[in-house]
Formats: structure tokens, C-alpha cells, sequence
């Protein structure tokens, strides 16, 4: 099934500003991470969806080795 020009134009700015942004985070992580928090405040970037699908599937990732935890430890306490 052949993509549209527009499409595969907006793919390829996705992709560019992914990029982009993961290079900033690698090399100035703390300050980036305040900077992304701006950027899907305002709504406005190509990453935005991104951005917060990641945040909360980190989130998430951490509640549940907290549970994890908590219940391998009371298995094997108890």
C-alpha cells in the first residue's frame, strides 16, 4: 500500500525529531528532561504522543517492580 507524500514527509519529521531529541537527552540529561516537560506542556511538537507514552510506561514500569518487590518479600518473609 503506497504512502502519500504528506505522510511519508511528516514520518520522516517524527523520525528527524526524535532523533534530536534523544541526542539531547543522552548529552544533557537534567536539562533536557525539564525542557521535554515544557514541550508536551505546550502540545506543539511531533513527539508530544511520544514523549507521554513514555513517561507514563515508566511510570508505570516503577510501580510495578514496587510491587513486585513488596510481594516477593512478604512471599518469602512470611
Amino acid at each position: 500500500m503506497p504512502t502519500s507524500t504528506e505522510d511519508r514527509h511528516g514520518a520522516d519529521l517524527l523520525l528527524l525529531e526524535i532523533r534530536e531529541e534523544t541526542g539531547r537527552l543522552i548529552h544533557h540529561p537534567i536539562e533536557e528532561v525539564k525542557r521535554l516537560e515544557h514541550v508536551v506542556e505546550e502540545g506543539d511538537s511531533p513527539a508530544t504522543m511520544l514523549l507521554l507514552t513514555l513517561a507514563v510506561a515508566g511510570f508505570a514500569l516503577v510501580i510495578g517492580g514496587i510491587v513486585i518487590a513488596i510481594a516477593l518479600t512478604v512471599y518469602y518473609n512470611g
